[in-house]
């Protein structure tokens, strides 16, 4: 499947989307419990006692300097000497990537090809947020939690367990496995928050006719669109009520360099001899603040990634052996006759991509400051792809319960 055919792909999906959305979530939310799970959410985003030994939690690998990304190749665990395999991605838009999905796609002969897209994690192995939040409190490389059962007592011994316990009600609360589900939708909940995706970058400004580019940044765009290739799988079209989310979220080997034990990719999750060493497309959003780059970390600068892009067939030997060099993409990219102008001007481009509310941010501020014009969660709760909580079996029914408004706590905003 080419990348013109994965972009229709893409497009058709996501016109769909908020039907099938709706479907799953219409009338779930009463409105009274959004605050409460947010403001418990972010309180276990920042937590360093829930993993074991204490001292690591998810703000461990997602800081907001980097985007909520990580500037290490990889991130080490709660134990020390633990790595992660992988470059921890960033958190921005993380709510907004589409489910996990195996899509097909008419073409004009009438045939149909299929594609995987969407998922959480390099590989796509969390159909979505809500399962992806969960697996990093059970990795042995990262937080290291043994069972639900000691999540459960770890929160129950947290500083927000009063709140925590008004919200979910008694027996809920006496309950590990359905203390455990709320506290992942708390998570969910807090990664939805506008701040996490206020499309408020340059280049959106741009796209709506309310900002200029550069001279180079205009070139650039000129190649992102057309001897680039780039806007085949980072699309710029938006989706939905969204602005542009710069992926398609589909899976391609890219001939990334190596990096310690061969890693299989989407192919390790479906078995699939051809999708071995294939990993899905990031978002583009904020990219300069995201360093070190590839699914493994191996490329430092965003400058090598684009010559690598370019070059990456021509000079072989500057970038080393990949894992799975059968299935890498050779079609669409490796040697793309970019010339070094082009090649800047495409970096230019790149800081048209870094939202203003990141650049904004002042020394020791812990999250970005919301935009106004970013709609609230409540006015797009539809069109989040988040339904996989429902297969929990701690799925409470048509809603969660109903919440009370919480009394004023300390530290609790």
């Amino acid at each position: 499947m080419n990348h013109t055919q994965r972009k229709m792909l893409l497009r058709l999906a996501m016109i769909s989307l908020g039907l099938v959305i709706g479907r799953f979530l219409h009338g779930e939310e009463p409105r009274e419990t959004k605050a409460p799970a947010v403001l418990i959410g972010k309180r276990i985003f920042l937590d360093a006692t829930l993993s074991r030994p204490v001292g690591q939690g998810c703000f461990s690998c997602h800081r907001i300097e980097t985007a909520f990304a990580d500037s290490r190749p990889v991130s080490p665990g709660a134990v020390k000497g633990r790595f992660g395999r992988r470059n921890s991605p960033s958190l921005m838009y993380a709510a907004l990537i589409p489910g996990f999905a195996y899509e097909d796609l008419p073409t004009d002969d009438g045939t149909e090809i299929y594609a995987w897209e969407g998922g959480l994690f390099h590989d796509g192995r969390a159909g979505d947020l809500f399962e992806q939040v969960q697996q990093p409190f059970f990795d042995p490389n990262e937080m290291n939690l043994p069972d639900e059962q000691a999540l459960a007592s770890r929160l129950r011994e947290s500083t927000y367990a009063a709140e925590f316990r008004q919200w979910v009600g008694e027996e809920a609360w006496k309950d590990d496995q359905r203390l455990n589900y709320h506290a992942f939708r708390a998570l969910v909940e807090f990664l939805k928050e506008p701040m996490f995706r206020p499309f408020d970058a340059r280049i959106d400004d741009y796209l709506k006719g309310k900002a200029s580019l550069t001279p180079s940044e205009l070139r650039g765009l000129d190649v992102f669109r057309g001897d680039g290739k780039c806007a085949d799988c980072h699309l710029l079209d938006p989706t939905s009520w969204t602005g542009p989310l710069l992926s398609d979220y589909g899976y391609d080997n890219l001939g990334v360099p190596s990096r310690q034990k061969k890693d299989a990719g989407l192919g390790g999750q479906t078995g699939e001899p051809s999708e071995l060493g294939q990993f899905r497309a990031p978002s583009l959003r904020n990219v300069v603040l995201t360093p070190p780059y590839m699914h493994n970390g191996s490329i430092q600068t965003l400058k090598e990634v684009l010559e690598f892009y370019n070059r990456r067939d021509i000079e072989p030997q500057r970038w080393g052996h990949t894992d799975y060099p059968d299935t890498v993409n050779r079609q669409d990219m490796g040697d793309l006759k970019l010339s070094d102008q082009q090649v800047s001007d495409l970096l230019a481009l790149m800081s048209a991509f870094t939202d203003r509310s990141l650049l904004n941010c002042k020394d020791g501020e812990v999250f970005p400051a919301a935009t106004a014009e970013t709609p609230p969660t409540e006015e797009v709760r539809l069109y989040f792809p988040d339904w996989t909580h429902r297969k929990h079996p701690s799925y409470p029914g048509i809603c969660d319960p109903p919440s009370p408004v919480l009394r004023p706590a300390a530290g609790l905003r």
